[in-house]
């Protein structure tokens, strides 16, 4: 859970941070591991505003993806955006997504950035970098704790 109103001295200027501690998961390599899992709120077109505690910042991930039943919380009809297929590691998979632009909240700020809605309730929710971790200073804190400041 991150802890909202700390502050980090950055660059001589102190800005407000929230540091998030990995949570503990079960991994079908590893057994359990820690992955580094952060609270946001989104704000579709039908709701307000929803938390999601347990979404993956992946700085390898280009778009933000919500599994389809997060979607239809916030969507009126997740299939009206733009559709497209998602292409991870494994090449010859892939996952039908709608791409939509959703209201994020973290950290205290509100940003809008482009969403990939999965067909399927069976991929996390990721925040991925584009308009997304790109906007914050992100520190991943030996493998213990991710650490967002806004930029």
């Amino acid at each position: 859970m991150g802890t909202p109103g700390r502050d980090f001295n950055c660059v001589g200027v102190r800005m407000p941070g929230e540091i998030f501690e990995y949570m503990e998961k079960e991994s079908g390599i590893f057994g359990k591991v820690l992955r580094p899992l952060i609270a946001v709120e989104i704000k579709g077109e039908t709701s307000e505003w929803i938390k999601i505690e347990n979404a993956l910042a992946d700085t390898g991930a280009d778009i933000s993806i919500l599994p389809r039943d997060i979607g239809d919380l916030l969507i009126k009809d997740v299939t009206e955006g733009e559709p497209y297929e998602v292409k991870g590691i494994v090449p010859y998979a892939k996952l039908i997504v709608y791409i939509h632009q959703l209201k994020f909240k973290l950290n205290g700020k509100e940003f809008e950035l482009p969403v990939a809605i999965s067909d399927s309730n069976d991929v996390p929710p990721i925040f991925g970098r584009v308009k997304g971790l790109d906007l914050f200073d992100a520190n991943f804190l030996n493998g213990q704790k991710v650490k967002l400041v806004w930029e």
